[in-house]
């Protein structure tokens, strides 16, 4: 039996979430070789190539849409421009047990921004999701007496990559809309950012700039670029098949995953604690309540 839309918006959601969780481990173990701005400008200049091959491959004449390319620009702006860099850092400054959970913020933001900007209307159980997804971010940031210490003032940095990503959500699926082709979206998107970041450099802080030199620094963030384009590929194909308001809180259980993932691989980096298990926990409920209310 073939599968319906909604299963394709769930196991391509979940598959991006899998992904990310894999991808920001990378991130941590990279950062000694360069910082976020180099991670995501290396990511980026490795994907490309393969991914404007594989447009100009299935290129469809219905694919020309000036309102499609420009949605998908926004996209790349707000999402790899300014979300990734902001990603990087909080993964970073905070770790992965903390920055992840925290950017799983992103169904909150998006479904403030559906309701406002698509005109979506979420009933209680999903609103109730978002609040639970809240309390777990709460948890998170808490410290016990016995942790080590950790800025605190860097909490907004998986913030503002939320902040990022939820209004390139936005940008993406009115894009998807116009245009349904996951390639497309994601060469576009990933130009953009590119082309963004390049033309930054100069205006970034001394020790935020990127360094391109070659090094081992490509080996790690290049696997890290390609295993984030397979879940951002991932990511359009659901929205291509589902809500937004599916589509965000599924993918929200990276931190599930990135958790796991980070208890075997990252021991000797990070602590993972009551009060961050406590947290994902909240996080992962409140992004599955939203998904069976919607399914």
């Amino acid at each position: 039996m073939p599968l319906s839309e909604s299963h394709l918006a769930v196991i391509f959601s979940l598959g991006s979430a899998v992904l990310a969780a894999t991808f920001s481990l990378i991130v941590r173990r990279g950062q000694v070789h360069g910082n976020a701005a180099t991670g995501v400008i290396i990511g980026l200049i490795v994907n490309i190539p393969w991914l404007v091959a594989a447009t100009i491959w299935f290129w469809e004449p219905s694919w020309w849409n000036p309102w499609a390319f420009f949605l998908f620009t926004g996209s790349g702006l707000t999402g790899p421009a300014l979300g990734r860099v902001f990603m990087f850092l909080g993964i970073h400054n905070l770790g992965v047990s903390r920055a992840m959970p925290l950017m799983a913020t992103n169904p909150l933001f998006t479904a403030v921004l559906a309701y406002s900007i698509l005109g979506e209307r979420p009933g209680p159980y999903i609103w109730a999701g978002t609040l639970l997804v809240v309390a777990g971010c709460v948890a998170i940031t808490m410290k016990g007496k016995t942790e080590p210490g950790w800025n605190r003032r860097a909490i907004w940095m998986p913030l503002a990559a939320v902040a990022g990503f939820s209004i390139s959500n936005i940008f993406r699926k009115a894009g998807m809309e116009a245009v349904p082709s996951p390639i497309l979206g994601i060469t576009l998107t990933s130009l953009t950012g590119l082309i963004f970041l390049l033309l930054s450099m100069r205006f970034m802080p001394a020790g935020h700039r990127p360094n391109l030199k070659w090094g081992k620094v490509w080996t790690f963030y290049g696997v890290c670029g390609l295993i984030n384009s397979l879940a951002f590929l991932s990511h359009f194909a659901a929205i291509r098949y589902g809500d937004l308001t599916v589509i965000s809180p599924l993918s929200a259980t990276a931190p599930f995953f990135a958790l796991t993932l980070s208890m075997f691989f990252l021991r000797d980096l990070e602590r993972v604690t009551a009060w961050i298990v406590s947290g994902t926990v909240f996080v992962v409920a409140g992004g599955a309540l939203i998904a069976w209310r919607i399914l």
